[in-house]
């Protein structure tokens, strides 16, 4: 049986953010909970990266994220890591660079610039 939160205990996990607008604005609304997930753990995995100054030559950050531990890190499988990118790259949300030889870099837009460029 599991037990109870008390005092200060509650904010004893690590946590990862989803904002807001991915579940309630109408822009992501067609965007399946598994992308949302996904873009919220590439969102947290940006925090790292820019300590790290993981930037391009255009002071872009960018993450290097292998699938095998994303698949590790998020319990998702392989294929629905797969289509869960593709659909965060159809909208919008993030944008891949691959080299050969090497890992692919990830870059995750920023979707509040999105929503205002929209509004303006």
């Amino acid at each position: 049986m599991m037990d109870y939160f008390y005092g200060t205990n509650a904010g004893q996990f690590a946590s990862v953010v989803i904002p807001k607008e991915l579940l309630t604005g109408k822009t992501f609304s067609d965007l399946s909970v598994s992308a949302k997930m996904l873009y919220a753990v590439l969102l947290d995995r940006m925090n790292e990266a820019s300590k790290n100054n993981w930037l391009d030559e255009e002071n872009r950050v960018y993450i290097v994220y292998p699938l095998s531990q994303l698949e590790e890190d998020i319990n998702f499988s392989k294929h629905t890591i797969i289509d869960c990118m593709k659909e965060l790259e159809k909208i919008g949300l993030i944008c891949k660079h691959q080299v050969k030889g090497k890992p692919s870099k990830i870059y995750v837009k920023n979707f509040n610039r999105r929503i205002l460029r929209s509004v303006g």
